[in-house]
């Protein structure tokens, strides 16, 4: 017969960690280990109020690390891939949602990836889907300008996607200095003298550009608008393969000066 019995089993309590992918992954081996399933996972700055009790998970890196080679070898690499990805996505209550999708995994190995209708896998591969598809859309829609030299732009999107696009354009960019700045999650990648790294910053002020960057500015949305067919202008068309959202960091969207 079958073992049915879970790993974990719901408990009143809430766990809050740092917002660490290694913090995260502490969660899993407390929960793991102390067989219980908590109502929520939350980071520190996020900690709600609330009449269950919020226990504290300290990040140690050993128990990180053991998570870490566990999923490949008692789930599978495309297992790790996926949690790897949403929790860099914008999915709600994602930290719960990856925990009982590890959880099932652990007992039922890597044949669970395959019940791509199954409520702890489907919202998974959703925000990995959407997380996927942002990262496709900014590969094209991240407009740069030139500051002395350095190239820099802004981008505002859902999830954190920088480490997903940073080796396309490092590779495009490879001879260029060059920062993208995150508004959203507070963070730029930074390639300089051929290296890369992504840092947390809390914002960019960068300065006047220089008169003939406008130029270049104002030839390209003068450009944009002349290709422009008026008798074949769709907005919604254009919306759906050209989300509004992206719209206030596009040059060519912005009145010519």
């Amino acid at each position: 017969m079958p073992d049915d019995k879970p790993l974990a089993v719901p408990a009143d309590t809430i766990y809050a960690y740092d917002g660490s992918y290694h913090g995260f992954l502490c969660c899993v081996f407390k929960s793991v280990y102390s067989g219980e399933l908590p109502a929520d996972i939350v980071t520190f700055k996020n900690e709600p109020l609330s009449l269950f009790p919020i226990q504290t998970v300290e990040t140690d890196v050993s128990k990180a690390t053991r998570v870490l080679t566990s999923i490949p070898e008692k789930i599978s690499n495309q297992a790790l891939s996926l949690i790897e990805t949403v929790f860099l996505s914008c999915m709600p209550k994602k930290e719960l949602a990856m925990l009982r999708f590890l959880l099932r995994g652990y007992k039922q190995g890597g044949r669970l990836l395959s019940m791509l209708g199954d409520p702890d896998v489907a919202p998974l591969l959703k925000a990995e889907k959407h997380l996927l598809g942002e990262v496709h859309l900014l590969k094209g829609f991240v407009r740069f300008a030139d500051y002395d030299g350095v190239l820099a732009g802004t981008i505002s999107p859902k999830n954190f996607v920088l480490p997903f696009i940073a080796g396309h354009f490092t590779q495009r960019f490879s001879n260029e200095d060059f920062l993208i700045f995150d508004k959203t999650h507070k963070a730029a990648l930074v390639y300089k003298q051929r290296k890369k790294e992504i840092i947390s910053v809390d914002d960019i002020q960068f300065p006047p550009v220089s008169e003939s960057e406008q130029q270049y500015q104002n030839m390209w949305k003068q450009f944009y608008n002349t290709i422009s067919i008026k008798a074949r202008e769709n907005p919604r068309c254009r919306m759906t393969l050209m989300p509004k959202r992206y719209w206030e960091n596009m040059t060519e969207m912005q009145e010519a000066e």
